[in-house]
């Protein structure tokens, strides 16, 4: 395999194609790499296209403006792209609205597709998964239930494991150093709508928590393709008094490691915090009509990805309307005065790395590309 085309649409999907791209170089030293999608995926590509992750699109609705932007992409980047050039590999990674468009390009053009962190139909609208049938060789799936989901439906689908066990440090079931539980995690998610929804409802959350236990202290967890300008516009307008909040940007889990509790918005910090082992409470709070339009079409019973992976509800959920400072706090006030039971909620999320399969998802993706174009 010498030519590869790979793109991805949002920060998360950057980050994993750029790792899948650094994986199947070290196999194959004389590959190119033609990419399409965020600062990550730029800095390994041999040929990079366009940053399309800066447009931060979440939800059911989309403007006008960035319906046409994508619209723009598909025919005057990609279509010219595929049309012209020979690949070995399209490899399309999660955002499934428009890389569904790009592998129905791809195929039609007579190249190989492959779908790296499979859309969740699993989660919603299960039929579109055939409409794929015809395009995608194969689904390399980063969690086990995903796979048994595509061979249920008769589809070609491969569990490679999920990348973020190859970074992401290794936390001691038995570790109580944070015993005490002193130290609290504010996630509020990686896009802009998302932080301006949910971190005003957790600094009030603090506040609360801070009249429980005076001596907490609270670290923000900033994204950094998002202005930092919001995060401090946000502090200022909806910080409670007296509390002391770290802002950090936390590239190596360092600050995460520390943490007794968090409060963590829906999405793939989730899946971090129980595989280092900290307690959390989920929430996520959306527009009207995104929450209604989702409830309609989501026939799953949990949210966050430690419930899912477990299969019951061990972490709190606080979604919508249940989404309020005082339902956000209260499981973190109550882990204060229980450690006990703080630890062995940590315990229990550690457990659920055993699902994964151990280090090395990205090469094991890698090999199974290699192994389908030859």
């Amino acid at each position: 395999m010498k030519k590869v085309f790979i793109v991805a649409g949002d920060p998360s999907g950057d980050l994993l194609a750029s790792q899948l791209v650094l994986s199947l170089k070290n196999l194959n030293s004389e590959l190119h790499v033609t990419g399409l999608g965020g600062n990550h995926l730029k800095n390994v590509s041999d040929k990079f296209l366009q940053n399309i992750v800066h447009q931060h699109v979440f939800g059911f609705y989309i403007s006008p403006r960035e319906i046409l932007f994508f619209k723009r992409i598909l025919s005057d980047v990609v279509k010219p792209e595929l049309e012209k050039n020979k690949y070995d590999a399209v490899i399309t990674v999660d955002f499934y609205g428009f890389n569904s468009r790009v592998a129905k390009i791809a195929k039609k053009f007579g190249h190989k597709v492959f779908y790296y962190a499979s859309p969740q139909f699993w989660a919603s609208r299960p039929g579109r998964a055939d409409g794929l049938r015809e395009i995608i060789d194969i689904f390399l799936c980063l969690f086990p239930f995903e796979a048994d989901f595509y061979e249920k439906r008769g589809l070609p689908a491969k569990f490679v494991g999920h990348p973020l066990l190859d970074y992401i440090p290794h936390v001691s079931e038995n570790d109580q150093t944070n015993l005490i539980g002193k130290v609290i995690g504010l996630l509020p998610g990686s896009r802009p709508d998302e932080i301006k929804r949910h971190l005003p409802i957790m600094l009030k959350a603090a506040g609360l928590i801070k009249k429980e236990n005076p001596e907490t202290r609270y670290v923000l967890f900033t994204v950094p393709h998002v202005n930092k300008n919001l995060y401090e516009r946000i502090l200022r307008e909806n910080g409670e008094e007296k509390i002391s909040i770290e802002m950090v940007e936390d590239k190596n889990f360092s600050y995460r490691t520390q943490l007794d509790a968090a409060m963590t918005a829906s999405g793939m910090e989730t899946l971090e915090n129980a595989l280092l082992g900290i307690p959390m409470v989920v929430m996520y709070k959306t527009s009207i009509f995104n929450y209604w339009v989702a409830k309609s079409l989501i026939n799953i019973s949990y949210i966050g990805m430690p419930n899912l992976l477990a299969g019951k509800e061990i972490v709190p959920e606080k979604i919508q309307a249940k989404a309020t400072p005082e339902n956000i706090a209260a499981p973190i006030i109550e882990w204060m005065k229980n450690p006990q039971k703080r630890m062995a909620l940590r315990r229990e999320l550690l457990n659920l790395r055993n699902q994964f399969g151990g280090k090395g998802a990205s090469d094991r993706a890698a090999r199974a590309i290699l192994e389908k174009v030859a």
